[in-house]
């Protein structure tokens, strides 16, 4: 089956039915007798592909499958292959409902594709059998193949929107977005973007275009992709602030790539650096100073609003294809500080360690504290690499750190970590539970490491 220019050209769905009507009539119906009289063998094997998945154990059960999934997903493959399709916004709007239940459920898409491929696998040896040509087997393979993408792609679309709902109806995320207090923040982002403002405006006067750095590249920018999403979000000042920066962004990149600064162009981003300045300043002045829902001894979040950032971060990863990671420290032999010197002075370890990890990450992730002396770190657009370099610096500074007591007494301590990045599994409980593993072997292996989930 060959596409010609006329096809990219199309709306999705529009392509979807042009997939539908250009495949020859008997290679539908021969698809559709396959699923028919083979639908119970293809639904197996997607189970039992999902079954031996670690993640899927966390809900699916033998009794849910074979009283409940089976039967609906045999509908579902037979629905996707009839023998003339005359109701394609219909059969789009199932595959939209399938997501949204995948999103309700904390399916992952990644999770689903992975399975997806074993009906694949499993439609292809019956069409081998059913067609007698090489030709004809090679028509209905792609027939089958762009049926079921066409399908996850609305599965997709669905899962990301719905998913995105979820989150913002959340309104306690905005509530603890920041996780320190509101006018040293806001002096913190002031002093960011005049960074890069004067940064930007002397590779202007230098003729240094290729140095240009986009404001998203920034701390400035990075912040407002991350905490402040959550603290303004819904707030017409942030649309207007974010769709300006895109602008901003945009000629930057036009800039760099042809090593040539338009005439003009720094009075623009002058006047443009005014209008976000203004922006942002009124986008603080809308907030009240935020507080509540800090833990009292060391001011990190408390993991009572975990979940709502980490659903905040992982859809922000699948719509902009980026990765973040989580770090799990535990100070080691912690009982044998509460034990020897009181739990005052464990206290205080507690609270030094806070603050040197917030002064340790950067202004767009999280700390929380996970437990009674765990911590919990999201570093927001961050793979495996750059996480386990920065669990490992921690590591190493706090070794080193000799913290002085009220009494006087000098302590020293070391930390136990387990890092895991995010691979589109959206699951909360199983990045976590996966950085719990790490730490765990990290604690089994020695203590005072760092261990990456495998």
């Amino acid at each position: 089956m060959f596409f010609d220019s006329h096809f990219n050209l199309l709306p999705v769905e529009k392509q979807w039915e042009y997939i539908i009507t250009q495949t020859p009539a008997f290679i539908r119906s021969g698809l559709r007798d396959i699923v028919h009289e083979h639908g119970h063998t293809c639904v197996q094997a997607f189970y039992a592909a999902l079954i031996e998945h670690p993640d899927a154990a966390l809900f699916l059960e033998k009794d849910m499958i074979e009283k409940r999934l089976s039967g609906s997903l045999q509908a579902w493959v037979e629905r996707l292959f009839p023998a003339q399709e005359d109701d394609v916004p219909e059969l789009i709007a199932l595959q939209r409902r399938v997501g949204e239940i995948h999103a309700r459920l904390e399916i992952s898409p990644g999770l689903v594709s992975y399975a997806f491929f074993f009906i694949k696998v499993s439609l292809n040896s019956f069409i081998a059998k059913k067609f007698d040509t090489e030709k004809d087997q090679i028509t209905a393979i792609l027939y089958c193949q762009y049926m079921i993408d066409f399908a996850l792609k609305y599965m997709n679309m669905a899962y990301n929107s719905d998913f995105r709902k979820k989150i913002e109806q959340d309104q306690s995320f905005r509530m603890l977005s920041l996780g320190q207090d509101l006018n040293f923040e806001k002096e913190t982002q002031k002093t960011t973007f005049f960074d890069w403002s004067t940064q930007a405006l002397f590779c202007l006067c230098e003729q240094r275009p290729e140095n240009l750095q986009t404001i998203g590249e920034s701390q400035f920018g990075l912040w407002m992709s991350h905490k402040g999403h959550g603290l303004f979000k819904g707030m017409e000042d942030y649309n207007l602030l974010q769709a300006m920066i895109e602008k901003i962004d945009l000629r930057i990149d036009d800039i760099r790539k042809n090593k040539e600064i338009p005439p003009g162009f720094a009075l623009v981003l002058k006047n443009n650096i005014y209008d976000l300045t203004l922006l942002t300043n009124r986008l603080f002045q809308g907030v009240e100073a935020l507080q509540s829902g800090l833990d009292p001894l060391t001011k990190a979040l408390t993991r009572r609003f975990l979940d709502v950032v980490l659903q905040n971060e992982i859809t922000f990863s699948l719509t902009n294809d980026k990765e973040f990671s989580l770090i799990l420290l535990d100070i080691d032999h912690f009982k044998h500080i509460n034990d020897e010197h009181g739990h005052l002075i464990g206290d205080e370890t507690l609270r030094f360690i806070a603050e040197m990890l917030m002064n340790t990450i950067r202004s767009n992730d999280f700390v929380f504290r996970y437990g009674g002396e765990e911590f919990l770190i999201v570093l927001t657009e961050r793979g495996r690499d750059d996480a386990m370099a920065c669990a490992e610096r921690i590591r190493s500074s706090l070794e080193q750190a000799v913290v002085t007591t009220s009494t006087g007494n000098k302590l020293r301590m070391t930390v136990s970590g387990g890092v895991t990045t995010f691979k589109g599994e959206t699951k909360i409980n199983t990045l976590v539970t996966q950085a719990d593993r790490a730490l765990y072997e990290a604690k089994i292996t020695g203590r005072n490491r760092i261990v990456a989930f495998k």
